[in-house]
């Protein structure tokens, strides 16, 4: 679905470097899948240069969770990336989650961190710290609005909504919009 909305957009000259981000997430993430279910999996190394072509699209869209995120994944933070290629946490997760304070990125992130990763103090948990226009913007998505209809209501762009749950989604642990939904109700944070 996300390589036929990349392809669609590509076409029609409105994709962009938020479009070849998640495109190139949407492979990356798609090989991880495969590698987990053990059935038919994929070369390592195409797995590998899938996530090495989404740390670099989302280093050129310049999104540094979603670019933290995919280097954890590459690093094998995540599972199934293996090894990065030039080793270490250079090419794995950095100090990118630390300096972003995202909890599910560090915990993902960890095993390429070791201990310089921050112990979050007194136990906080990450969606605590949802920001009031986060709050608003997840009541939206709790509704089934896109990005486009949320950036319409609230006077900001489509792109400036799509970052907006996407760092909702990291401070929530949470793959998608519908899982963020879904934890976001478990823990009391939508009515």
């Amino acid at each position: 679905m996300a390589r036929e909305v990349w392809v669609r957009s590509a076409a029609e000259g409105t994709g962009g470097p938020e479009a070849f981000a998640w495109a190139a997430r949407a492979d990356a993430e798609l090989l991880r899948l495969r590698w987990l279910a053990g059935g038919d999996q994929p070369d390592l190394a195409v797995l590998q240069s899938a996530w090495h072509e989404a740390v670099r699209r989302f280093e050129d869209y310049g999104h540094a969770f979603e670019g933290a995120r995919s280097r954890a994944r590459l690093g094998g933070g995540g599972g199934a990336a293996g090894p990065p290629r030039g080793g270490g946490a250079a090419a794995g997760g950095g100090a990118a989650p630390p300096r972003l304070g995202a909890a599910p990125l560090l915990a993902e992130a960890q095993p390429l961190l070791g201990n310089r990763a921050p112990a979050r103090e007194g136990g906080a948990r990450p969606a605590e710290h949802l920001t009031p226009r986060e709050r608003e913007i997840l009541s939206l998505v709790a509704l089934g609005r896109s990005n486009k209809q949320i950036g319409s209501q609230l006077f900001i762009s489509a792109k400036t909504a799509s970052v907006h749950v996407s760092n909702i989604m990291a401070k929530l642990g949470a793959a998608g919009r519908g899982e963020a939904v879904a934890v976001a109700r478990e823990r009391g944070l939508l009515d």
